[in-house]
């Protein structure tokens, strides 16, 4: 009855092991506040080496934050699979290396993003506890006990998923815009609303005339929502999408030059933006308080640049 004992809590500490991981990953490991000039890689949760190798090259299995933290047992598991190699039948080899290259791939190709990882939690999940299952029944644990194990490490999950949303609080607070928005008392589904209720009013009221090209950054909303001309653009990579194809605005340019040629070349005088979305590339939002003027903004925090002195054109 000891050893059975011995045995079970030896079991135990799989799920044990699993809420201290996730206690030291967002308490210690994860930051709340994005460094300056770092906003699209804190966002991302690789914004510093050890997280670009945990949430990134190995985000399949340590991207606690959206993946939970069960998954990570997958790689005990596989390297344990590996070993014994010799035993295991062809299904399972070939399951085996089908997960290998997988994580391989996308923690290579995919890492900046943990929508890429999350297309393998299904089979992951599944690995961790069909070798739990199995590792227990062969060490006679009883049905009922292994079933407490089962149930301990989706209980593990849970409380991964409230350190999470804590974390993302922690992290709003420490940022003015998010703050902003969590100190909103407007219904929660207005939260929702990816633009000005009526976005061609709202322009027209600001002066921007129907024929008029905007640049827009990374609103989709834009051309959801109105038939004006505009110019998709995504200061994160400094890409806009004109005439010729994508190509970079501020990097082949000073900021002068930069007003010079949306002005001569490409003869757009608004950015459409939102406070967010710029401060994901410094330049960018200095070019805005430098080189432009904010004619607008509305209550979600979306604003309307234009270029200093195009009133006067």
């Amino acid at each position: 009855m000891k050893a059975h004992q011995s045995t079970l809590l030896t079991w135990l500490l799989v799920p044990a092991g699993s809420l201290v991981f996730s206690l030291v990953y967002f308490l210690v490991l994860m930051p709340v506040k994005a460094g300056p000039g770092e906003l699209a890689l804190f966002e991302r949760g690789i914004g510093s080496p050890l997280l670009k190798v945990l949430n990134g090259y190995l985000g399949s299995f340590f991207g606690l934050r959206y993946l939970g933290n069960t998954a990570c047992w997958a790689l005990p598991g596989m390297i344990f699979l590996a070993l014994r190699w010799r035993q295991l039948a062809p299904w399972e080899r070939g399951v085996l290396l089908f997960l290998t290259l997988a994580v391989l791939i996308i923690g290579v190709a995919g890492g900046f993003n943990y929508r890429y990882a999350m297309t393998l939690l299904p089979a992951l999940l599944v690995l961790v506890f069909l070798l739990l299952e199995r590792g227990m029944a062969g060490a006679g644990i009883a049905f009922g006990a292994r079933t407490i194990i089962h149930v301990s490490l989706v209980l593990a999950t849970l409380f991964n998923t409230w350190l999470s949303i804590e974390l993302s609080q922690r992290m709003a607070l420490e940022d003015p815009v998010d703050r902003a928005r969590m100190d909103d008392d407007a219904p929660f589904y207005t939260k929702f609303d990816t633009g000005p209720r009526n976005l061609d009013e709202w322009l027209t009221a600001s002066g921007v005339g129907p024929e008029d090209t905007v640049l827009v950054n990374n609103l989709p909303v834009y051309f959801y929502a109105t038939d004006r001309p505009g110019l998709y653009y995504w200061c994160g990579a400094d890409q806009y999408f004109g005439p010729a194809g994508e190509e970079p605005l501020f990097r082949t340019r000073k900021d002068d030059g930069v007003a010079a040629y949306l002005s001569g070349t490409l003869h757009t005088h608004y950015i459409f933006s939102d406070r967010n979305l710029s401060r994901y590339e410094p330049r960018f939002e200095r070019f805005l308080e430098t080189h432009c003027t904010l004619i607008a903004t509305d209550d979600k925090g979306r604003t309307l640049h234009a270029l200093k002195g195009t009133f006067g054109r």
